[in-house]
């Protein structure tokens, strides 16, 4: 709930002792947002069967009221407590008690904290509080000695500050996105300094914020993290900062076909598209050819970055709520709107595949069509051919992309899981593909739950547009049949075929269970470490 009703800001969920004795401890648990809020007359009513604070038929939210009335329930039976502080437009905390008992003396796993990391005073630097919030007691729990502050100044203030009262910080972590002075600035910046430049810096990014880890190696960084990050991991670069040596490499370099030899330094993406799994692959891959990105979720949000800074290129998803790819093009290519560059090129990408598609993205001014899942060849040819200076003629032919066919039944030779192609997509990198799997099962349930609901409600463009979604993620993933499934379902929604959805429908459950246990065995296949860290 309070994802689903959180357009911006953030969702906090904490833990906290009450009260505790020999045998049990009582806990307060608080899921805190910043989303909508829920008017003062309507919260009483929030914790009874069938009730929505919005129950006009044209909410935007959807919803059954029983949620809430489960969780009573079973907080309730457990000896617990239920409730919510909300203001409206602000956002709300929902929270509940429950009493649980401790476990047996000697099931408890002893962690195991490096005797390198005791005691040693580390410096964090985000904006973000919450961030903060959760590097110090990470790191606190391992026994070290966290300080935080909040900008690129503060930073500076406070390592000389510590230097002066001879209790200098061995090491400091910095956020690369922050306002006036962002993670890269600010370790150039200390590594001038004769009085700090001897500080081991570790970078922190978020996964729509890659950055070079080459240029963060040449301006002094140690090692460079992104959030999630893993718990050993992070020991482990902590432990090799504090004992001056550099983090090793821990991606495997690219297939010499697969390399980017084009103009990297021209490589300011734009990666436009709604669904998490497409995003996560997309920037890894990027940022396995030595590229970034930053994302934009609909066409909205492209004009709006466009319109705010220039890129090299932009990655085009046709398909979007908001603005489609198609209408965010016409934007961007009218001389009147407030886009920077006008010219930019754009490079179409779509699992539909259907005829005329192709002929429509280019009508409408974008330079270049690939379908999804994208195959590194042509990935790296498109970027070759339009990631160049602008004084160097590019040829206003498109590429000729090779147009995989759609399955449209399922059989037998239709694969649940083809775990040979994901590697492909993945550069052969299980670790990276493990990462994907796990944010497609994550996300994938309330995505099935969504088609599952324009369907039952009649409502065939939404099942359309759903199903779309769905299919990309799932040829991404390398769900076969998933992928055959909700191509059918695609074209039945176009039409407008409501009893090719109402029969088809009655699949997609033991398609996506084939597909997640599918997946599941594939984690499986090597010891994966627990994911904790910075959010």
């Amino acid at each position: 709930n309070a994802i689903k009703f959180t357009a911006q800001g953030q969702v906090i969920i904490r833990v906290g002792l009450l009260a505790e004795t020999a045998e049990a401890v009582q806990l307060h648990f608080g899921v805190h947002d910043t989303g909508i809020g829920i008017p003062a007359d309507k919260v009483g009513k929030l914790f009874t069967k069938f009730t929505q604070v919005d129950s006009s038929t044209t909410r935007l939210f959807g919803g059954t009221g029983l949620g809430l009335a489960i969780s009573k329930q079973l907080v309730e039976i457990m000896g617990g407590e239920i409730g919510i502080r909300s203001e409206f437009g602000k956002g709300s905390e929902f929270w509940f008690t429950i009493r649980l008992p401790k476990q047996p003396a000697g099931k408890l796993e002893t962690m195991i904290i490096p005797a390198d990391l005791r005691g040693v005073r580390v410096l964090i630097v985000d904006d973000h509080a919450i961030n903060r919030e959760i590097l110090r007691v990470l790191l606190g729990s391992w026994g070290m000695r966290p300080a935080e502050v909040s900008n690129g100044p503060a930073a500076l203030a406070a390592l000389t500050q510590a230097r002066v009262s001879l209790d200098p910080f061995a090491l400091a972590i910095l956020d690369m996105e922050m306002p006036g002075m962002d993670g890269a600035t600010l370790g150039s910046a200390i590594k001038a300094d004769p009085q700090l430049a001897t500080t081991p810096l570790v970078m922190f990014s978020s996964l729509g914020q890659m950055v070079s880890e080459q240029r963060m190696k040449d301006i002094g960084f140690v090692a460079t993290l992104h959030k999630p990050v893993h718990r050993q991991k992070m020991q482990e670069a902590l432990a090799l900062a504090i004992g001056g040596k550099t983090a090793a490499a821990t991606q495997p370099k690219p297939a010499a076909s697969a390399v980017f030899k084009g103009d990297a330094g021209r490589g300011n993406i734009l990666l436009v598209e709604d669904n998490l799994t497409n995003q996560m692959v997309a920037l890894g891959v990027l940022k396995k050819l030595g590229l970034k990105a930053d994302v934009a979720g609909n066409g909205l949000e492209a004009v709006t970055a466009l319109s705010t800074r220039r890129y090299d290129l932009v990655f085009m998803d046709a398909h979007m709520p908001e603005m489609d790819g198609l209408q965010a093009t016409q934007v961007i290519r009218d001389p009147q709107s407030a886009v920077l560059d006008h010219e930019v090129p754009i490079i179409a990408m779509t699992a539909r595949a259907m005829p005329g598609d192709r002929e429509k993205c280019l009508k409408v001014g974008m330079n270049d069509y690939l379908t999804k899942p994208i195959e590194l060849p042509a990935l790296v040819a498109a970027l070759e051919k339009w990631l160049k200076p602008k004084d160097e003629n590019r040829s206003s032919q498109p590429s000729v992309p090779v147009v995989p066919a759609i399955a449209v039944a399922r059989n037998e030779a239709t694969p649940v899981f083809d775990r040979k192609g994901l590697l492909d997509r993945m550069m052969e990198d299980e670790e990276f593909a493990h990462a994907i799997i796990e944010s497609f099962l994550s996300d994938m349930p309330g995505q099935i739950l969504q088609l599952k609901q324009h369907a039952a409600a009649g409502e065939t463009k939404r099942v359309e547009q759903q199903a779309h979604k769905i299919r990309g993620a799932a040829a991404n993933i390398g769900g076969e049949s998933l992928c055959a499934l909700t191509a059918i379902l695609e074209q039945a929604g176009k039409a407008g075929d409501r009893a090719v959805i109402t029969t088809r429908m009655l699949e997609l459950d033991a398609e996506f269970a084939a597909l997640t246990g599918a997946l599941k065995l594939e984690l499986q296949t090597k010891p994966q470490p627990q994911l904790t860290g910075p959010p």
